[in-house]
C-alpha cells in the first residue's frame, strides 16, 4: 500500500469504545495488529506498548474505582509532512494529565531504589514523536504521535 510518492498511505481513524478494563488491552492489540501493517509493521510494538501504558493508566486512576469506559483511536495521518501513526485515547474519568503529572523516574538508581511509577510515561515521552494531553468537555484526551520514518 503505497501512494505514488513513494509514502506509505493513509488509513483512515478507527474508534472503539472500550470498557476501563486491562482486559480490553487485547482488543486494542488486535485493532493495531490489523490496522499496522506492511510500512507500519515496524512500529507495531512501540504502538502497542504505548496504548498499553495510556490504557492501564486510564484503568487504574479515572475513575476512582468505578466502572468506566474509554475511546480508542487509531489511524495513520499526515504529520509535519510524514507518514504517522496516530493514537488518541478519550475518558470521562477525574482529570489527570499523565505527561504533567508523572515524576520523573531516576534512571541511575538501581531497580531496588526507584520508585514505583512514571517509567511508562517516560518511556512514550522517549518514543513519541509528539505527545498532548487536553481536558475537553469533561473528558481526558491523549494524543501520540509516532512518525513512521524516525521510528
Amino acid at each position: 500500500m503505497s501512494t505514488s510518492n513513494d509514502q506509505p498511505a493513509v488509513v483512515p481513524l478507527q474508534t472503539i469504545e472500550l470498557p476501563a478494563k486491562l482486559e480490553a488491552l487485547s482488543q486494542t492489540n488486535a485493532l493495531l495488529a490489523s490496522m499496522l501493517t506492511g510500512p507500519y509493521e515496524k512500529i507495531l510494538f512501540k504502538t502497542q506498548l504505548i496504548v498499553e501504558e495510556l490504557l492501564t493508566n486510564i484503568c487504574s486512576y479515572a475513575y476512582d474505582g468505578k466502572n468506566g469506559s474509554a475511546k480508542f483511536a487509531c489511524g495513520v495521518v499526515n504529520f509535519d509532512g510524514q507518514q504517522a501513526v496516530m493514537i488518541q485515547l478519550t475518558d470521562h474519568g477525574l482529570p489527570y494529565d499523565p505527561f504533567a503529572n508523572a515524576k520523573e523516574p531516576d534512571l541511575e538508581a538501581s531497580i531496588e531504589e526507584r520508585a514505583v511509577g512514571g517509567l511508562g510515561i517516560h518511556l512514550i515521552k522517549e518514543i513519541a514523536s509528539h505527545y498532548a494531553y487536553m481536558r475537553v468537555d469533561n473528558c481526558n484526551q491523549t494524543q501520540i504521535i509516532l512518525n513512521v520514518g524516525t521510528n
